[in-house]
């Protein structure tokens, strides 16, 4: 504010009409209340000139048009910049991407991976698998995006990943109708790269069925009651398929929701021992590592 009343009071004085003022700022979130950081981002963008500010925070990107931002990454020892041109996102894009990240989570803009999920599930295990497999998400800089409610299947997140230099990778759920998620990721692969390297579909439907199916159908059916699993082996009638997925459904909602039954399996997982992952999510997982440490 005090550079604004500089500016309005000597500018026009000292310097030809067509000048303008260059205001840089290093950080100038530090020792701020967060409230003040938010209104830090919106009084900067009323102030004359051009401003050029570094900053760590993600509450004031949130409020930063994303063509504004310039995002410093490392490609084999050389700092490049990457940037989104006005013309990459219609409307709708700049939406999905403003709800989901922007103005909700704004530090993932500084995470070097961005690891695409379908669903709620995804978002709740995959960093407790992380910590299983001895990755600390904060560590290697990795993000986990849901995508099941984001138009186009999550393609915006995939365009700003790449315009800004964040690396990403997609996990979809195994049944046929969710095929379109990772031809999605196929139209953004750069010349001669392959979709394992960006994309990887489960063996099964979803991964609460990934984990029934590599040893812990009996984890999951011991949290179902006993007259609870007798009505479902009814209602399923010797149908495998159904009574498995009514089965899932029982003890997630017995847990009380989705998180809670996560971390029910995550405290099973640790007991049991990290080879016991089902081996494409630890595959998974491997290379969302690679692609966060470069």
């Amino acid at each position: 504010m005090l550079f604004q009343a500089f500016v309005d009071s000597n500018l026009a004085e000292a310097y030809t009409p067509e000048s303008s003022a260059i205001l840089a700022l290093e950080e100038p979130e530090a020792h701020l209340h967060p409230s003040a950081i938010c209104s830090l981002g919106s009084l900067l963008k009323g102030l004359s000139g051009q401003t050029i500010v570094s900053s760590h925070s993600g509450d004031l990107l949130s409020r930063v048009p994303i063509t504004s931002l310039r995002r410093l990454y490392k490609v084999n020892g050389e700092t490049k910049v990457g940037q989104v041109e006005s013309s990459l996102f219609n409307d709708r894009e700049i939406q999905a991407i403003n709800y989901s990240i922007c103005l909700t989570k704004g530090q993932y803009l500084f995470s070097r991976c961005w690891l695409l999920v379908e669903g709620e599930s995804d978002f709740h295990l995959v960093p407790m698998l992380l910590d299983a497999m001895g990755h600390s998400q904060d560590q290697i800089s990795l993000s986990v995006l849901e995508i099941s409610q984001v138009i186009e299947k999550g393609e915006p997140f995939i365009k700003l990943a790449k315009a800004l230099g964040i690396q990403w990778f997609m996990m979809a759920d195994g049944d046929q109708s969710d095929t379109s998620y990772v031809d999605r990721a196929r139209n953004h692969l750069e010349n001669g790269e392959l979709i394992e390297n960006r994309a990887r579909t489960l063996s099964q439907s979803d991964i609460e069925h990934e984990f029934w199916h590599n040893g812990y159908n009996d984890f999951i059916e011991n949290i179902v009651p006993h007259t609870r699993k007798a009505h479902i082996q009814t209602e399923a009638a010797g149908d495998a398929s159904k009574e498995t997925k009514q089965m899932i459904r029982a003890a997630i909602k017995e847990k009380g929701g989705k998180p809670a039954f996560a971390q029910a399996l995550i405290s099973e997982v640790q007991q049991r021992g990290v080879n016991t992952i089902p081996q494409v999510i630890q595959e998974v997982i491997t290379r969302v590592v690679q692609l966060a440490q470069g």
